[in-house]
């Protein structure tokens, strides 16, 4: 109980926000909606007290966009205040804020042993408990509640037979719903992260060569066809879904049939940039308070009694983000990904660290198709990596430093020790 003292409870927090993670689709849902936010509340509060408490980089620097997106993100709660009409507005205010609050996490999961300590305690009892929620909740939603298998997942190569074993199974469990496009092609990569190490270990100048060429192909390719879909030129979804006859329909957990190329983006972001165009907020946002005009979800916000045609948010990370605080908020936003993922492949000492930048890249590119905006702990083990990108103690690590730092989260017998961390600057 030391370990927990010492960091606030913050692991048992980050438990707590994994059992109501799938609260929105599971049959037997954990509290309500109050609840909910009251657990996440708590954990961004014990994030901030770690950070005054532990959180002393070396790279401040490195952290400056960071501070700058959050006093955007302050700015733009500040309008949706003033925005917010009625009870829904004021809902989706709170719920568009815990979303929008998540890059927070880098300031005290860049620690190592805090990051450490926090999943070490989540493998001893949320992974565990994964065998009650698995009759709960729909196959292709587990990634929401196994956000951290698919960290751990990228060092099966390192990792003891036994947990080879268990995080292997987890991610081909999230890999027997086809249907799932985002959980698959996740647990995908992350296969591919430890696949590509054994290739480094055989031709280590070509993977690195490969790492560096990685970096600018994730960033630019969705940019590149982001643009050349809004001027009509090439719609990717689109020309995907024009050979969906190819691809076999699958039946749905709710029964009904479903084919795995459809194309379900195309009309969101034509809502999502013509609403910002039509009502001009596409430099400041719409405020965390309000989404997007729908025509496509007309109906189901009329059941739901909104007085506003509006979705609050989408399947599209990025697009929600542009929403709520604008483009201006959506650059600072990616920039803080480029920035932990060029600082990962560039400036680390271990290629553990250069495939996580990789990673973070990808993500980011992902982030145009599908990512929901929601504080739980898929998205918090996704802040955790980039805290890792930015963290010049995780760069400064030699592969066999960071090798033993990741098994010593498997280790339960190791304890979190260096209170230093208040007092001293890493130099």
């Amino acid at each position: 109980m030391y370990e927990l003292r010492k960091i606030g409870f913050l692991p048992v927090l980050i438990i707590l926000v994994t059992f109501i993670s799938t609260n929105q689709w599971s049959a037997v849902p954990i509290g309500n909606t109050t609840t909910s936010w009251v657990v996440c509340f708590f954990a961004i509060g014990c994030i901030l007290w770690n950070k005054s408490r532990y959180f002393r980089p070396y790279n401040s620097r490195d952290y400056r966009i960071v501070g700058f997106y959050f006093m955007w993100m302050i700015i733009c709660v500040l309008r949706g205040c003033f925005a917010a009409e009625d009870y829904w507005d004021w809902k989706q205010l709170v719920m568009g804020i815990l979303a929008l609050s998540l890059p927070v996490a880098v300031y005290v999961f860049s620690i190592p042993d805090i990051l450490q300590t926090t999943l070490r305690w989540w493998l001893k009892i949320a992974l565990p408990a994964f065998v009650l929620f698995y009759w709960f909740i729909p196959r292709d939603v587990f990634q929401y509640y196994l956000g951290p298998v698919l960290l751990l997942g990228c060092f099966l190569p390192i990792l003891t037979k036994k947990w080879k074993i268990i995080l292997l199974f987890f991610l081909v469990l999230m890999m027997t719903d086809f249907g799932a496009r985002s959980q698959l092609l996740k647990a995908i990569v992350v296969v591919l992260v430890g696949a590509v190490y054994l290739f480094n270990k055989y031709f280590p100048v070509l993977s690195v060569r490969l790492l560096n060429f990685a970096l600018p192909l994730c960033f630019m390719v969705p940019i590149v066809l982001l643009t050349l879909g809004i001027t009509n030129v090439f719609n990717p979804f689109d020309s995907f879904a024009s050979g969906k006859d190819q691809y076999e329909t699958r039946v749905s957990d709710s029964g009904e049939n479903e084919n795995i190329a459809d194309d379900t983006r195309t009309f969101i972001y034509e809502e999502v940039i013509s609403s910002a165009a039509q009502n001009r907020y596409i430099w400041l946002g719409r405020t965390p308070a309000r989404g997007n005009d729908t025509k496509a979800f007309e109906k189901r916000e009329a059941e739901l009694k909104t007085p506003k045609n509006e979705r609050h948010e989408n399947e599209v990370c990025h697009l929600n983000v542009f929403t709520w605080i604008g483009l201006i908020g959506l650059i600072l936003y990616s920039l803080i990904y480029l920035r932990s993922s060029y600082l990962a492949i560039n400036q680390s000492n271990s290629i553990w660290m250069k495939l996580l930048g990789v990673f973070i890249a990808f993500r980011w590119a992902f982030g145009w198709i599908e990512d929901f905006n929601r504080f739980d702990i898929s998205n918090i083990t996704l802040w955790m990596i980039i805290a890792m990108g930015l963290s010049h103690e995780y760069r400064k690590m030699s592969n066999d430093e960071f090798e033993k730092h990741i098994l010593n989260i498997f280790n339960f017998k190791y304890k979190f020790k260096r209170s230093r961390y208040r007092y001293i600057d890493w130099l």
